[in-house]
């Protein structure tokens, strides 16, 4: 006769992993106890067809099988990466596409952020930056031919920037929506911070936009080997 108790649940596991530029290292923690489980160490596959997703994979599977438990038993996994810093760093950035909104003095401040395009990073590399200015923020049309205008350019990423969008920013969001009907990143300067001073919130906003469209494929693929590993707890 089989004994009727059921056996004792085990143990849900943490699971942290970071993609440096180098190495990708995961480990686990208990969830109650917090004590160390394991830790692994695999190369960063920069290179592999999969990208840095090939790494992620190699690293949870070894580390779940270090530690002798499955995909179910994680119920929680945190990521993290160097990879925005590094782009920064290598001078690795998307070319940006910059549309100053406004008319009048508004307009004069916006063109001055063509000057962005002379900051340079550590690479020695100068921000890539393309400008189109935005007269009629109300108008989807105007706002949809300056994005135009920079995507023409070479621009892969936009950035919204108008005076003042901490306190009125329509015109921000008119921009991005313009954006997102051409499938391009965007961001704009009031969604990075509320503090005032247009110069500050552009070039963060720009440095942002650089390193945009990297950091959601690396997300992407993040997701996707998370799922393929088969865990299906909840992932930050």
């Amino acid at each position: 006769m089989s004994d009727p108790t059921p056996p004792p649940a085990r143990d849900p596991v943490r699971v942290g992993i970071d993609v440096g530029g180098t190495f990708t290292d995961a480990v686990a923690v208990s969830a109650t106890t917090y004590a160390l489980l394991g830790q692994v160490k695999v190369p960063t596959s920069h290179d592999h067809a999969d990208g840095v997703a090939h790494g992620i994979m190699t690293a949870l599977r070894r580390l779940l099988d270090s530690i002798g438990v499955g995909a179910d038993d994680v119920g929680f996994l945190a990521h993290g990466t160097t990879q925005a810093t590094n782009a920064l760093l290598e001078g690795d950035v998307a070319t940006i596409g910059i549309v100053g909104v406004g008319t009048g003095f508004d307009a004069l401040a916006t063109r001055r952020l063509r000057s962005l395009g002379k900051l340079r990073l550590d690479s020695g590399h100068a921000l890539p930056v393309r400008y189109a200015a935005l007269r009629e923020p109300e108008s989807p049309e105007a706002a949809l031919a300056s994005v135009d205008a920079v995507i023409a350019e070479g621009a892969e990423v936009v950035v919204a920037v108008e005076p003042f969008s901490v306190d009125d920013p329509r015109g921000e969001r008119t921009v991005l929506d313009a954006a997102a009907t051409r499938d391009v990143p965007a961001t704009a300067t009031h969604e990075i911070t509320q503090l005032y001073g247009l110069g500050k919130r552009a070039r963060t906003a720009a440095l942002n936009a650089g390193v945009m469209p990297r950091m959601l494929q690396t997300a992407d693929l993040v997701e996707s080997s998370i799922l393929k590993a088969g865990v299906r707890a909840p992932s930050w």
